[in-house]
């Protein structure tokens, strides 16, 4: 759904023939069927998936608080070595890592915008087919009992769309404020967790003492909770 030309205001017919009465509100509905245009039906899953590689990545480097979050059934399945494994590898990508994040965030953002402006039109469409709704109910007690009866079908049918409008903008609010809380653990991840760990992780490396490798340990247990936190978004 996009913006476009304004809609129509309400209008009657110019004749109170029966047929003519049965097509009321047809110049709105036709102007919001050309403002139709469909929105992706996910975002964020790619953001959340190159996060939790990062997390995974970041575990390779502590074998035993891998271990501890597999559970048993997993441990004797060799889970927890795969993970190590394959947290291994991504280890040495934690940089191209970053940049696919930032991306899937670029994306996520752009897609934001997008239903940004859907939210604004379902508003506007949600208004325009209840004050026709409204000018079909003040007009139809003028009409004779077959105009009446022609005009309240169209009058509920306005009304129902204008409630499943509303119903569409607020859906998509919610996804919108889900998608900003999203972006904020993002940012966080990256912006300030990710580099303060790796810091950490050099300095304990250099054998800098045990004080630096504890704060390794916990940037990893805040990046890990964060991750977490977006994954179950999905759910």
């Amino acid at each position: 759904m996009i913006d476009a030309a304004p809609l129509p205001t309400p209008q009657r017919p110019d004749t109170a023939d029966v047929a003519r009465v049965g097509e009321y509100g047809a110049p709105l509905l036709q102007a919001l069927a050309a403002r139709e245009a469909a929105l992706p039906a996910t975002a964020g899953d790619g953001l959340v998936a190159a996060l939790a590689r990062i997390a995974l990545a970041l575990q390779s480097a502590d074998p035993a608080r891998l271990r501890r979050q597999e559970s048993w059934w997993g441990r004797l399945l060799g889970r927890d070595v795969e993970r190590e494994a394959e947290g291994r590898g991504l280890q040495s990508q934690l940089g191209v890592l970053a940049l696919q994040a930032r991306e899937q965030a670029q994306q996520l953002q752009q897609h934001m915008d997008l239903r940004a402006t859907a939210i604004s039109a379902a508003g506007q469409a949600a208004e325009a087919l209840e004050a026709w709704a409204d000018a079909g109910a003040a007009w139809r007690p003028t009409l004779d009992g077959a105009g009446q009866a022609a005009l309240a079908p169209r009058i509920d049918h306005l009304q129902r769309l204008a409630a499943l409008r509303r119903i569409e903008a607020g859906q998509w609010q919610l996804l919108q404020e889900q998608d900003v809380v999203l972006l904020q653990r993002f940012a966080r991840i990256h912006d300030v967790l990710l580099p303060a760990w790796r810091q950490a992780a050099l300095a304990a490396q250099a054998a800098t003492g045990a004080l630096r490798a504890g704060q390794a340990a916990t940037l990893h247990a805040q990046i890990d909770d964060e991750v977490a936190a977006a994954q179950a978004r999905l759910r």
